[in-house]
């Protein structure tokens, strides 16, 4: 009988508050970002509370329960690897390719304005300031290429700590470096 009314109680719930819930998703989730609906969101929150819920237990506050879960569920999706958009797609409003011919037409010159050497020995001089760690994170995810869960297997070190380790490692070299200290004068 318990079972039963927690049941009805959460399908009122939702019946009642769908509109306010897709409202809710929208809110906080790029449906066009992400490629998937704010109604396939609640749906599958839905279907997940009522398929996991332990009616046996009573749910104090259903509200707060379901919208726990549907913030649980955007922040999943948010964690997830984003859909790309190609470069190509991007066009102006005649619908023409304007960024790859922009760039395929520039002068050589304005490609390559930076002194790569002054850069690389600054920013070797900047990472040797940085703590060790810093530095490890910063050098194995920028140059090295490893992701940031290929680095925690490696190392068995939490994800958070390399992400908080490399944060901290880039506010530092942005204190340190001034990209336009690089820039090559052209007098063209």
């Amino acid at each position: 009988m318990k079972v039963e009314k927690e049941h009805k109680g959460l399908k009122s719930f939702i019946s009642s508050e769908y509109r306010n819930l897709v409202s809710y998703v929208r809110k906080y989730f790029n449906e066009n970002y992400y490629d998937i609906s704010a109604e396939d969101i609640v749906q599958d929150v839905a279907l997940n509370v009522f398929s996991k819920l332990d009616f046996d237990a009573h749910v104090e506050n259903i509200a707060g329960y379901v919208y726990r879960s549907i913030r649980n569920r955007i922040t999943d999706f948010q964690r997830k690897k984003r859909k790309e958009i190609p470069f190509e797609k991007f066009t102006d409003n005649d619908g023409e390719d304007h960024f790859s011919e922009n760039i395929s037409e520039a002068p050589e010159f304005i490609l390559n304005e930076i002194d790569d050497e002054k850069f690389y020995d600054s920013m070797q001089e900047a990472l040797n300031k940085l703590s060790p760690n810093q530095q490890m994170v910063f050098v194995a995810t920028e140059i090295d290429g490893f992701t940031f869960e290929e680095l925690s297997d490696k190392l068995k070190i939490p994800i958070g700590t390399l992400l908080s380790w490399k944060h901290r490692g880039v506010k530092k070299l942005k204190e340190i470096i001034n990209i336009d200290d690089f820039y090559i004068k052209n007098d063209n």
